[in-house]
């Protein structure tokens, strides 16, 4: 049931007809369930005008403060100069009640000669939307209805992130249908995980801040004051451990999965 105060939450949030305008016919609508869509653009970059581009990275300021509990307006300074959405293969506005938008996700496929990753970029739902399974679903969604069978065939695929929530870690590991997602607390990361590690962190431009043996980015968000105002944490204690003992405020995983290809 919501509140008072989450209602006024909601009606402050950006709406998606208001970001996306005129081009809203350019995305796929998919409902979510519980009042919930999904507004799915496909190559944003040439999908969308750059008017609009900037009007994206204005909404998700303040989204994605809420999502987070931080202040993002530095964050999004930097990933649209860095040409978030132009690099994007997919880009999801999720609409929530009286058409705010309450979540965000996108994905990069990058092909590599011998294997493509799947890059899963910044994502995440406002706390009214938390924790009811709706991202996990749609990225699920997403992933094994549209990126994978986007990717060359005869090729491994990994579904790589960065991140430094545990939540988020959970979130991924169950796209990889019982698959190890590393870093693992028990196993090193293997030869064919740690070179596609390589190739992201290189691809992020952070091939220096990489440490092979933990997959841990040191200092990934120098950008930032903080990226969340409070850690997330889910209640599995050697899970948590992994992220809160050995990642600093500003530090993150690359992590890693190997699917298997549907093609």
């Amino acid at each position: 049931m919501m509140t008072n105060e989450s209602v006024s939450v909601l009606e402050a949030l950006p709406t998606v007809a208001g970001v996306l305008g005129d081009e809203t016919d350019r995305a796929e609508r998919h409902p979510l369930g519980d009042g919930l869509s999904a507004y799915v653009i496909k190559q944003p970059g040439a999908a969308l005008t750059r008017t609009v581009h900037n009007r994206v990275y204005e909404a998700l300021i303040p989204v994605t403060t809420s999502s987070f509990g931080a202040d993002m307006t530095l964050y999004w300074a930097q990933r649209s100069k860095e040409g978030y959405l132009e690099r994007l293969a997919e880009f999801v506005l999720v609409e929530g009640a009286g058409g705010a938008i309450v979540g965000w996700t996108g994905f990069h496929v990058l092909p590599y000669g011998d294997r493509t990753l799947i890059y899963l970029d910044s994502t995440g739902m406002v706390p009214t939307q938390q924790s009811r399974g709706v991202m996990r679903e749609l990225m699920r969604r997403r992933v094994h209805d549209s990126g994978i069978p986007s990717c060359p065939a005869g090729r491994p695929v990994h579904i790589t992130a960065r991140s430094e929530s545990p939540v988020f870690y959970r979130l991924m590991r169950g796209l990889l249908d019982g698959a190890t997602l590393y870093p693992d607390s028990e196993t090193p990361p293997p030869s064919d995980i740690l070179e596609s590690a390589r190739l992201l962190a290189g691809w992020l431009g952070q091939t220096d801040l990489l440490n092979e043996e933990t997959l841990a980015l040191q200092n990934a968000y120098s950008n930032l004051d903080e990226l969340y105002g409070e850690l997330p944490t889910t209640g599995d204690a050697a899970l948590d451990t992994l992220f809160r003992e050995r990642l600093g405020p500003l530090d993150a995983y690359l992590l890693v999965g190997r699917v298997a290809s549907s093609r």
